[in-house]
């Protein structure tokens, strides 16, 4: 098949994202050729677009998804933003760094008239750490630390500043910012693509990368809309592909899919019962709601650790509660199905019980029918050996970095809470710059080429 073949001039940003059906094209009118096109419109792509927008790049925004986004990483309305970690924390920073990203982009699309305000983005709560006391040695860094937190380290402490029923084995932490709580994945990425629109970048659905090539001068892209291909060239690449990344790049870069692995989380959501809820008061109610976002490890066994969150309301204001557990994975088979697997019976009977064990913190005597499942499914998360991501340029064969290929990935887990942070740090590759700031330079150099490098020697060490 004869493929038209377009040529851009400038550098290519690559963020590729995961599945669904092509839906409408969101364009401006700008007809001029980009300087940069970003291929894949979730957190990661949108944010790294929305910096080079912002920096006067002409901006090409491609997702192979409609403009609502209903499968992937960055699905859904919640996932838990916290600030709390030791001095010097990096994943603190990527969280801290956001938050300063959003209002940036808040007062930027405000100038223009949109009525948008940090709420949109933003659910403020406490954060609670409820950890087994074999966790505290990790938690000596808390007088140290500028963050505000409450702490309850005894059952006596937790039922006077938390009216909570807390086991004698047990220490909570309640993390107590402005801005730490929930983060919505979808009202963020709406936002990013007005501002990428508003700065003079161009905003494109239903386009999907299937094909990249190194080709002399750059690389060619092999583009489909769903009925027809398209070739684009492009000088240089960034690839923030999450769970295909490794498909994307086996041409160019083939290590990456030994580098970088996707793994089947699920998660389930339950709703409170209804006749529970109206038999509470409004201080019970209040006591639930603060109990979430969770981190809760009170089994001391990595695999039983829990997260779970608000998601929404139901239309009578009752929480409808969303769980999962970041070591509760499994091996895919068939990546491109993986979005329709069902959760299994002892799935949803793992969640039910992990909920149920941090409602236990109220003191009452909850069981199943406290908690109806209202849905639940299938996500992706795409993991380092470390599960430390990669935003760093490629390393050549001859052992040299390689700026025309720059990579995102394996940010599962970690992603939401830091997007815009991982968004700047990807521009400022594609563009050759940098920051002298002591957090922004860790940061930069935790997930860089050094990390990149050396689980190349390790991968090569073990004979792959």
């Amino acid at each position: 098949m004869s493929l038209p073949l377009r040529t851009l001039t400038g550098p290519l940003l690559f963020v590729a994202l995961s599945c669904a059906p092509a839906q409408e094209t969101l364009r401006d009118d700008s007809t001029d050729a980009p300087d940069v096109v970003v291929v894949g419109g979730g957190l990661m792509g949108s944010s790294t677009a929305w910096q080079l927008a912002r920096a006067g790049e002409k901006v090409l925004l491609l997702e192979k998804q409609g403009s609502v986004y209903t499968e992937g990483s960055s699905l859904g309305a919640a996932r838990i933003a916290r600030s709390l970690g030791p001095p010097g924390d990096v994943w603190s920073y990527l969280h801290n760094r956001t938050v300063a990203e959003v209002e940036e982009l808040v007062a930027f699309l405000k100038e223009r008239g949109d009525s948008v305000e940090m709420t949109d983005v933003y659910t403020t709560s406490p954060v609670n750490y409820v950890r087994h006391e074999s966790r505290w040695p990790g938690y000596a860094y808390l007088p140290e630390q500028s963050d505000r937190y409450e702490l309850a380290t005894t059952p006596s402490e937790a039922a006077e500043l938390f009216g909570l029923a807390m086991p004698e084995d047990v220490f909570l932490v309640r993390e107590l910012e402005e801005h730490s709580g929930t983060i919505d994945p979808s009202a963020l990425i709406g936002l990013l693509h007005r501002g990428i629109l508003a700065a003079g970048g161009r905003v494109e659905y239903g386009r999907e990368v299937e094909r990249l090539t190194k080709v002399d001068g750059g690389y060619e892209l092999s583009v489909s809309d769903g009925t027809s291909m398209e070739t684009l060239r492009a000088v240089r690449v960034v690839s923030a592909a999450g769970p295909y990344t490794g498909r994307l790049l086996a041409e160019v870069a083939p290590a990456v899919d030994r580098l970088v692995k996707p793994e089947r989380v699920f998660l389930a959501f339950f709703e409170v019962d209804e006749a529970l809820w109206g038999a509470w008061s409004a201080e019970e109610r209040q006591r639930l709601v603060d109990l979430f976002p969770a981190i809760n490890s009170v089994v001391p066994v990595r695999v039983e650790s829990a997260f779970s969150m608000i998601e929404s309301r139901t239309e009578d204001g009752r929480p409808v509660i969303k769980i999962g557990g970041h070591f509760q994975r499994s091996d895919i088979k068939d990546l491109d199905s993986i979005w329709q697997q069902e959760l299994s019976a002892s799935e949803v009977d793992w969640a039910r019980s992990a909920l149920l064990r941090h409602l236990a913190l109220l003191g009452e005597d909850l069981d199943a029918e406290a908690v109806p499942l209202v849905d639940g499914y299938s996500c992706v998360y795409s993991l380092t050996s470390d599960e430390v991501p990669y935003v760093t340029p490629w390393i050549g064969k001859d052992g040299a970095e390689d700026p025309s290929l720059v990579i995102v990935a394996g940010l599962s887990g970690v992603g939401a809470k830091g997007a815009l942070a991982y968004g700047v740090l990807a521009a400022d590759l594609v563009l050759g710059r940098t920051e002298s700031d002591e957090s922004y330079v860790k940061a930069r150099e935790t997930l860089g080429v050094e990390h990149l490098r050396r689980d190349l020697v390790a991968l090569s060490a073990a004979g792959h």
